[in-house]
């Protein structure tokens, strides 16, 4: 007996939107994200939340094609490095683009929080929206502190020294921090390793995390209001307002809020087309910047890492150049209290802002404390940004003269004397700090053995010595390189 198989069915945008919809429930998903009312006065300030996002995105995309093609150890990661800008086609531009994309994450992520903060929209009930913009915050910085190292140049060796110091200098646990920052004593593979691992395994998935959360905070609470309406709103000034066809229920100040925000919402807009519109502009004018950026600024590349080159003076990343001058004005044994204790007091603050202000009002000018303290903090980090451009020299300083004549060793002991920022106390050759006495004339004064005792531990001679000890987070092969280099200064 013949049969007749059964005609296929044809595959079809409706048959696949079913298939869809019975599996993951794509219309719910749909309402929740793009059919929902933005309350009115929404501007386009409200797209920095997305540009960030896209710019996360271009990080990933261009992230990925580097890692495929670099080496992470200190014999090839220079190399691999020169690979991708000279032989990989389009190389140049793919760093280029990565390079210039996380100088612009920083700069909209950091305005992001900004603006965050003199609209209030920390405030009720967005606390946990709030702490989630720092963490992300914080995340982007760690991108970037980890990201420079990996080129392994000499920008990258030296500016990764000073940060990593940073931490030796926390009284007790210091040299324990250093060691693990390090994977030992001294930059080397371990460092390289670690460094690489966090840049791409762990910080784009904690980074990839906070970004979900902090969107789904963003749908469940809603974006704010701007706080010249939301205070007017406060005065009952919008009667004549189209009013919310259902009202929550609560209790006192949180019923006053949902009532009023519904309000608002209903005098919105959609988020689909009005508000996703506005997104996917911005999104490609950032774009068209990181790519203009890429492709006619070229990413630095200095020479390869040297750890005995006394020439160079390090120089981090311009968005960390506020805590290396911070430094110069805690000298000594107060070091840690720039480079540790005031950023922590900065985040301490972050933190705990929406619990501390927690009055209705969210206009600017009502609220003058918090708007000079913020005032404060944002002139402070641009100042001192400023500042340390202006008087730290050019990578390529004190290249002539007395260095030509030392040894490989006492050109390792004089740089770091730089990298650890002994000038910002002591004086050598006419320049430097007046808080210790001057280095000039050490030499004829203690031979290597004292002087080494004295870095590893000054109150050992001197119970009244302000000089931390630097052993940790000094090896005593360090220790005994600027010992030999001291010792040249007659």
């Amino acid at each position: 007996m013949n049969t007749v198989p059964e005609k296929r069915r044809r595959l079809s945008p409706r048959r696949v939107h079913l298939w869809l919809e019975q599996r993951l429930g794509v219309n719910a998903i749909w309402s929740a994200l793009f059919l929902r009312k933005i309350p009115y006065g929404v501007n386009w300030l409200y797209t920095l939340g997305f540009v960030n996002v896209t710019l996360f995105l271009i990080q990933a995309v261009t992230g990925t094609i580097l890692a495929m093609y670099y080496s992470p150890s200190p014999d090839h990661a220079y190399g691999s490095v020169q690979y991708i800008m000279t032989e990989l086609p389009f190389g140049w531009l793919i760093r280029g683009v990565h390079h210039w994309g996380a100088s612009v994450m920083v700069v909209t992520v950091a305005f992001h929080a900004l603006a965050v903060f003199i609209i209030a929209a920390y405030k009720y009930p967005r606390e946990a929206t709030w702490l989630g913009g720092v963490a992300l915050l914080l995340v982007t910085l760690g991108f970037g502190f980890t990201g420079y190292l990996l080129p392994w140049d000499e920008k990258a060796y030296w500016a990764t020294t000073v940060g990593t110091n940073m931490a030796g200098t926390v009284p007790l646990i210091g040299g324990a921090l250093v060691r693990i920052l390090r994977g030992g004593a001294e930059l080397g593979a371990l460092t390289l390793t670690r460094f690489f691992a966090a840049h791409v395994l762990l910080f784009p998935a904690s980074i990839a995390a906070l970004i979900g959360i902090h969107l789904f905070m963003v749908i469940r609470q809603g974006v704010s209001v701007p706080p010249r309406l939301w205070d007017r709103s406060a005065q009952k000034r919008l009667v004549s307002w189209k009013k919310p066809e259902t009202s929550p229920v609560g209790h006192g100040r949180e019923d006053d809020y949902h009532r009023r925000y519904e309000t608002f919402k209903a005098n919105g807009r959609p988020f689909f087309p009005d508000v996703v519109f506005e997104d996917a502009v911005m999104a490609v004018l950032v774009t068209l910047l990181v790519l203009g950026l890429g492709m006619f600024v070229a990413a630095p590349l200095e020479a390869q890492a040297d750890p005995t080159n006394t020439s160079y003076v390090p120089r981090p990343e311009w968005y960390f150049m506020f805590l290396f001058q911070m430094l110069k004005y805690f000298p000594g044994s107060l070091e840690w209290v720039g480079s540790i204790v005031l950023p922590s007091l900065i985040v301490l603050v972050l933190v705990l802002l929406p619990f501390i202000d927690r009055r209705p009002w969210r206009s600017p000018f009502s609220r003058p404390f918090a708007m000079g303290a913020g005032a404060v903090v944002v002139v402070g980090i641009v100042g001192l940004t400023a500042l340390a451009f202006q008087s730290t020299p050019s990578s390529t300083a004190g290249t002539e003269g007395a260095s030509a004549n030392l040894t490989s060793t006492q050109l390792a002991g004089e740089r770091l004397v730089e990298a650890q920022g002994c000038t910002g106390c002591h004086m050598i050759n006419g320049k430097g700090g007046s808080v210790g006495p001057p280095l000039n004339g050490v030499g004829s004064r203690r031979d290597a053995s004292s002087i080494q005792s004295y870095i590893e531990n000054p109150k050992s001679q001197n119970p009244a010595a302000k000089m931390p000890a630097f052993s940790p987070p000094l090896s005593q092969q360090q220790v005994e390189e600027i010992a030999q280099y001291l010792l040249t200064l007659k």
